[in-house]
């Protein structure tokens, strides 16, 4: 089953050329297209869409008032901002309204690709350049080896017990770990986790 696309982008010749793109993707269609953030909430009303990709700065509707609107119509709907503004107060808002990821328009086709495929899964995905923005100066403890190996295990999203089983320890194990890591490193939330692992090379993007 396909991937069903909605790019709202107020740029003509951009968004053509994104739509363009899109379709040379396996399994991902282009349902429709809107220039502004109005336009894509009226078409989001008459089409199937898993993922929608837009734009920061769009005319009527900004790209955060368009993702928390959405967010609030359709809660299963995938967001992912795709624009060239990267400031951290930016990003953060992005993440706060409900896009799950940010992505700037100079990023290479391959990782918009996979940007795509891992939101439509409900899986965050930010490119580096986003993730530095968003990286504290905060140094923390360094976690054991096998905190490590938990790290890993829940940036790629496994559950407390499938790391009981992968490692074959208790699930009371696992949790003490979690709580352990987490205080550690300085992180409230599986997010939070996320971000360290990728800051100390502990996962791929």
């Amino acid at each position: 089953m396909s991937i069903k696309v909605l790019i709202a982008d107020d740029h003509e010749l951009f968004l053509e050329s994104l739509a363009s793109l899109i379709r040379d993707f396996d399994g991902i269609e282009v349902v429709d297209k809107a220039r502004d953030g109005e336009d894509a909430l009226r078409r989001l009303m008459y089409n199937e869409v898993d993922v929608l990709i837009a734009d920061y700065n769009m005319p009527l509707m900004d790209g955060i008032a368009l993702t928390q609107q959405a967010k609030l119509r359709q809660p299963k709907l995938q967001i992912l901002m795709l624009t060239m503004v990267e400031t951290t107060e930016t990003i953060k808002a992005a993440i706060k309204a409900g896009a799950i990821g940010y992505m700037l328009k100079n990023s290479k086709r391959a990782e918009f690709e996979k940007a795509i495929r891992n939101v439509a899964k409900g899986k965050r995905f930010f490119n580096e350049t986003v993730f530095q923005k968003l990286i504290s100066d905060e140094t923390f403890e360094y976690p054991t080896e096998r905190e490590i190996e938990i790290i890993k295990l829940i940036a790629n999203e496994k559950s407390s017990q499938e790391i009981a089983k992968a490692l074959s320890i208790s699930l009371n194990t696992v949790e003490t770990h979690r709580k352990n890591i987490f205080r550690k490193i300085g992180v409230k939330n599986a997010f939070g986790l996320l971000k360290y692992a990728l800051t100390h090379h502990l996962i791929e993007l």
